[in-house]
């Protein structure tokens, strides 16, 4: 058997290979990261064997720059494996190189992490299940642009009207994001009519503020405290950020509909489990791909990086309150957000979550533990193809027993 390492980087790869007993079975070779630089791999690859099923193809998860060569010999018919990156960096500690990184040895250290079999098979998963994934990813990436935009927003409220937030309720409702875009500043609130104001308000609010909400906003601007120098700047600002918290929130709620077609195509019984929705679930199936690969909820569990992180010397052996965070951050994000869910809507994982906090465990600890509970449902739903059962929430070893 043949072991072949790829350190992957953004331009170019280097390849290596070690046979069975750990001897370098080709000289490493740097290619591009282009068509022609994949034929230079694969050429290389069938030089070191004359069976593809005697080679075993490795690549560190170095963000997204391993995909398209995974996709490419994956399609050759190479056994590819995506390794962490965390396994390539305790097998340099092993051979005593930890102050030394190169890229010709990083391959043959991947290829090493190979032949010791400190990895788990890689699936990219069908091209649905694709989609979701970079539908969820790409949702979670323009919430947190909106959610800067906003504190962008408060900033400048902030300086330039400080007693904005005890107007409106909500600071991005459609009322105040129709005020803002108008007058944004106490002078220029001031500069309106208070009947123009009105019919701003009105129309945005449909017809729930109108007059007695300008008059009151006008009184607020008048007594404000705020900055009186460089204001057009600032009112320039703000409504520029507002238009696009506007457009992005239009985007998102495209990528939503996008989202709730996919899931409902791929995996609809995961919105039967109580707190999940369609994007939250989504991007639960989506970051566990096929369940198939996973032998059981814990490994899913460990998949996430929620497991206990656990420090064993002699006699002394301790369970640390902390999670090791060694897995997926989208999954880990999902699962906690759905914890938290659990606890919103006092669905039966509640009495799960109070037991905990009973039994001195702190709030981020108990909801770690509904983390990790519900991860045994999910596995349920998904690997039995069966709705969402309550029994499951009460016995969680349920989840791992064959039907």
């Amino acid at each position: 058997m043949i072991y072949a390492g790829i350190d992957i980087a953004k331009s170019s790869h280097v390849i290596g290979a070690t046979d069975e007993r750990g001897r370098d079975a080709a000289k490493p070779m740097q290619f591009a990261n282009s068509t022609a630089g994949f034929d230079r791999c694969a050429a290389y690859l069938d030089g070191l064997v004359e069976s593809k099923s005697d080679l075993l193809v490795g690549m560190e998860a170095t963000g997204h720059y391993w995909l398209p060569l995974f996709c490419r010999l994956q399609a050759e018919g190479y056994a590819v494996v995506v390794i962490n990156p965390i396994r390539t960096d305790a097998m340099r500690r092993f051979k005593g190189s930890s102050r030394v990184k190169t890229d010709m040895i990083d391959c043959v250290l991947v290829a090493e992490t190979l032949r010791c079999g400190d990895f788990e098979p890689s699936r990219l998963g069908d091209e649905a299940m694709i989609e979701l994934r970079q539908l969820t990813r790409l949702h979670q990436e323009l919430k947190e642009s909106v959610a800067d935009l906003k504190r962008q927003v408060i900033v400048a409220l902030d300086q330039v009207f400080p007693e904005y937030d005890s107007i409106f309720s909500d600071t991005f409702g459609e009322s105040s994001k129709a005020f803002l875009k108008r007058c944004p500043t106490p002078e220029e609130c001031l500069a309106v009519r208070a009947d123009s104001l009105a019919r701003t308000l009105e129309r945005a609010s449909h017809g729930k503020l109108g007059r007695e909400k300008a008059d009151e906003i006008k009184g607020v601007a008048r007594n404000s405290c705020g900055i009186d120098v460089a204001t057009s700047a600032f009112s320039f600002q703000i409504k520029l950020l507002i238009e696009q918290i506007d457009f992005i929130e239009g985007q998102i709620a495209e990528v939503e509909v996008k989202i709730r077609e996919g899931i409902e195509a791929v995996e609809p019984l995961i919105l039967t489990i109580p707190g999940i929705g369609y994007t939250l679930g989504a991007q639960i199936v989506a970051e566990i791909g096929d369940v198939k690969r996973f032998h059981s909820a814990a490994a899913i569990v460990k998949y996430a990086g929620i497991n206990p992180s656990i420090s064993q010397s002699g006699q002394f052996s301790s369970e640390e309150n902390h999670i090791t965070k060694q897995g997926s951050p989208y999954l880990r994000r999902a699962l906690y957000l759905a914890a938290m869910a659990q606890l919103q809507l006092k669905t039966p994982f509640y009495g799960y979550y109070a037991k905990k906090r009973a039994d001195g465990k702190s709030h981020r600890e108990a909801l770690i533990a509904v983390s990790r509970k519900l991860v045994h449902v999910i596995y349920a739903v998904l690997s039995k193809q069966e709705p969402y059962d309550p029994e499951v929430t009460r016995n969680p070893e349920l989840a791992s027993r064959s039907e």
